[in-house]
């Protein structure tokens, strides 16, 4: 080996520590010579357990003014036959608690089960003695590269990780107003509310747009916001005139609220009718619609300062079910909503397994040339509305109330069922379902998936079923998820971590779980078309899914601007509105 090549083997290992572990003399002078020529820092030791101790000071001691900063060992040079504790003994005791260290080991052994056990436990090259000077090298430079290269790797995914995290604390920095109706936003509200002295008495109105969900299917989400913008204007032409404030919490849900010391109750019933009069049915202007449109509203009202939104929307969801315009909060008011609400969802939820009316609902998602790449089913229910005709309810409106009701295990594997047959009519086409941690315990379910996928990969050879999870969901860790596909016989399913993105992600547990797909949260796509810091978050998640080698794919994707930014940073995946709808029969490929 050249000189040439040794400067720059000796250059790459600047900064790295090296612990050498060897009991013969002669050997151990000829090889730490050989080593001093190339690493700056060499400890060296004559035996594995003060190696091992040496080891764990190095790796668990703590910088302090009274001590010297002490690194741990990017790499360990051990000879197998050793006193004290043997060389396979000791790198078993150090995987335990590091697999980043990189370790070689010497030995005048060419023993076929001493070399399986150190593949097993990770060494990263095997040298034969008495030394060959340039294999000796060679292995170094191998070994030397990846430890850098793993170095990079750490740092570059520090570097992203923390560039996520500050964008997406940036994002709790947002301006006090929402962007399309320039309305002050909850959070302003929430820190106004918190100004309130015990003696002032909160009114709060809150108002709802009725049927707005209906527009955006009709109109698209940029008519949509057109109408939340024309609204905002009369609502706060409104508030001024009665004396209130106007908010904005979503975009269908608004606030009036003023504080007052005494209540007024005819004053207060005047200032409700005045705006019920006002803005229900009230026909908007909308420049891009040749007609104008009716906007109904469903007001929910409190004057309590404690939990003063949960009392708002229990009056409201009370008002929508009873077809009120409006109603007040009053103590009892909890119980009878809550009890109203779930005697009707349980016996729709019965009636719904009663006449096998399970509906899976097909979203595709495809790519930036607009070919479809997979299909997610999505639950429905069929039920009928009020005019008789069939309708389909989105799991938002029963799914929780069908794990209190002990209907959801039902429900669930009817879908999965479901599905599971549409894969069975459609072979070449890729399927995701959404899976709780409540799915993966389930033993009918594993079942179910176990014997289908069994017989499908029989058929076709492979399988085409994605698993769509929660990460934030309590309980699934990776250990629980592989343990799942394990069992069911699928080990190497592809798995999407849906809603990544929003409050507090996890990137170590990420890590672990080592994913296929990464589902960005459609509340950050929503925003990218108008919000840098938004779209800058999505970048650095896209960025770090894809140093990872995991594919990314962008939820509720309702416009082409959205569409063309996400194509720009790299998205792998496009699902919304924008590129289909959900649907009960699959789009034509």
């Amino acid at each position: 080996m050249t000189q040439s090549a040794v400067k720059s083997l000796k250059e790459r290992c600047q900064g790295m520590r090296v612990l050498y572990v060897e009991d013969d003399e002669v050997t151990q002078k000829y090889t730490y010579a050989l080593l001093s020529n190339i690493f700056e820092h060499i400890d060296m030791v004559s035996d594995g357990q003060s190696a091992y101790d040496k080891f764990v000071d190095a790796k668990i001691t703590i910088p302090s003014l009274e001590l010297p900063l002490k690194l741990s060992y990017d790499l360990i040079v051990v000879d197998l036959k050793i006193p004290k504790l043997d060389g396979i003994s000791l790198i078993a005791k150090i995987r335990k608690i590091c697999h980043e260290t990189a370790i070689i080991i010497t030995s005048a052994y060419n023993d076929s089960d001493y070399f399986l056990e150190s593949i097993r436990l990770g060494v990263n090259g095997y040298v034969l003695k008495p030394f060959d000077f340039d294999y000796f090298l060679e292995t170094l430079i191998r070994v030397v590269d990846s430890v850098n290269l793993q170095k990079a790797t750490h740092t570059h995914m520090q570097q992203l990780a923390q560039k996520v995290e500050l964008q997406e604390s940036a994002l709790y920095d947002q301006s006090f107003k929402e962007i399309h109706t320039k309305l002050p936003n909850k959070k302003f509200l929430e820190e106004h509310l918190a100004l309130l002295s015990p003696l002032e008495i909160p009114l709060f109105f809150l108002i709802h747009m009725d049927h707005l969900t209906h527009y955006m299917k009709l109109y698209g989400a940029k008519i949509s916001h057109e109408i939340v913008q024309r609204f905002a204007r009369e609502l706060h032409h409104v508030a001024q005139t009665l004396g209130y404030r106007a908010f904005e919490l979503s975009s269908n849900d608004f606030v009036l609220f003023k504080a007052t010391c005494a209540l007024d109750t005819e004053q207060i019933y005047a200032d409700i009718m005045h705006v019920v009069d006002t803005l229900n049915e009230h026909p908007l202007e909308i420049e891009s619609l040749p007609k104008k449109i009716m906007i109904g509203i469903t007001v929910g009202v409190t004057f309590d300062h404690e939990e003063l939104f949960k009392k708002a929307y229990t009056a409201l969801d009370f008002a929508k079910q009873m077809g009120k315009k409006f109603v007040v909060y009053t103590s009892n008011l909890d119980e009878t909503a809550c009890l109203s609400s779930d005697f009707y969802w349980q016996e729709v939820i019965a009636d719904t397994l009663d006449n096998d009316d399970v509906i899976p609902f097909y979203q595709p998602v495809v790519n930036a040339c607009g070919e479809i790449l997979k299909y997610e089913a999505l639950m429905r229910i069929k039920t009928k509305d009020e005019a008789g005709q069939d309708m389909y309810v989105s799991p938002s409106l029963f799914l929780d109330l069908s794990k209190r009701t002990r209907q959801y295990d039902r429900l669930s594997y009817r879908m999965i069922e479901k599905v599971l047959a549409k894969m069975f009519l459609n072979p070449t086409v890729l399927f995701s379902i959404n899976l709780s941690e409540r799915d993966i315990v389930n033993k009918e379910i594993r079942t179910l998936l176990r014997t289908q996928l069994h017989m499908f990969k029989a058929s076709y050879g492979c399988s085409m079923l994605m698993f769509e999870i929660l990460e934030s969901e309590k309980g699934m860790n990776a250990q629980v998820i592989k343990e799942f596909l394990r069992d069911i016989g699928y080990d190497d399913a592809p798995i999407a971590v849906d809603d990544f993105g929003t409050g507090y992600s996890n990137f170590a547990h990420l890590l672990h779980l080592s994913p296929t797909h990464l589902k960005i949260d459609g509340s950050l796509i929503r925003q990218i078309d108008n919000d840098e810091k938004v779209l800058h978050l999505v970048e650095g998640i896209v960025a770090f899914a894809h140093a990872l080698h995991v594919k990314t794919i962008a939820e509720y994707v309702h416009n082409e601007i959205i569409f063309k930014r996400l194509c720009q940073i790299g998205v792998d995946g496009f699902q919304g509105y924008f590129v289909g709808e959900p649907s009960l029969e699959l789009r034509c490929l």
